[in-house]
């Protein structure tokens, strides 16, 4: 099943990219997420971590279809695969507000009518936190899980922090220094051409990347499994940095 989950998660996260970028691209950023060793190792171990991401990178998938389509129903299919991403483990829902900010997409918006200010940015909003919430409640108390502890608890505890009192981040930091340095200079080289060349959807990566990482600044215990949550935006990034190079290539062709 973890599997399953692992190759669910690089298919939708090639998806995802291949709409914003193009195949090439994101076949840079599918292996590269593939090929880092944090994802190797846990791509295959029998954790929740996995499907919870997968599920997560999917709902992400459906929100870049909606943007392409407006198609309100992708809204609703998104909003209910967080909320099951969330179900599994709680981890992710620091993305909700990149989400959300991601729908509100304000320059979009057209303010010469109420009307249209409520279409093009309450309506949306509403229907994907509705349907989180509903779908997150539902199951919530059908399994009997609706509790603090269970999804703060185990995070935020006090316990939990003194029991682990080890700095994990700087265990994650020597991964990336030591194993996935490469990826992490694409990741930087990836930040600066989407801000570079204005390729706007590309911060929906480096807010994920940058508010992950303060998080496991931040957070104790980080345990090797939570490099998962930095490795799929700089796999993201990598595919930004990636870019500059096939234009490149293909503007020699076409000379």
């Amino acid at each position: 099943m973890t599997v399953t989950f692992s190759a669910l998660l690089i298919w939708f996260f090639f998806e995802t990219i291949r709409i914003s970028l193009g195949i090439l691209p994101a076949l840079i950023g599918a292996i590269s997420l593939a090929a880092s060793s944090g994802f190797i190792r846990f791509s295959s171990t029998v954790m929740i971590g996995i499907p919870s991401l997968s599920l997560t990178v999917i709902s992400i998938y459906f929100l870049f279809l909606y943007k392409r389509s407006q198609q309100k129903y992708l809204l609703i299919i998104s909003g209910v695969l967080f909320a099951l991403s969330l179900k599994i483990k709680f981890f992710t829902v620091f993305l909700s507000p990149i989400i959300l900010l991601f729908i509100l997409d304000i320059k979009k918006i057209n303010f010469e009518s109420n009307q249209k200010l409520r279409s093009k940015l309450i309506y949306p909003l509403l229907l994907w936190i509705i349907s989180l919430v509903v779908i997150f409640l539902i199951v919530s108390l059908l399994f009997n899980e609706l509790s603090y502890d269970q999804l703060f608890g185990t995070h935020f505890g006090g316990e939990i922090k003194t029991a682990f009192v080890k700095d994990g981040f700087e265990r994650l930091s020597k991964v990336i220094i030591n194993k996935d340095y490469d990826l992490f200079y694409l990741a930087i080289f990836g930040i600066l051409v989407v801000f570079v060349r204005h390729q706007w959807e590309g911060l929906f990566p480096v807010a994920w990347l940058g508010t992950g990482t303060l998080l496991l600044l931040n957070h104790r215990p980080v345990w090797p499994h939570h490099y998962c949550l930095i490795a799929i935006p700089m796999a993201w990034l990598a595919a930004y940095a990636s870019v500059p190079l096939f234009d490149f290539f293909t503007n020699e062709n076409l000379d």
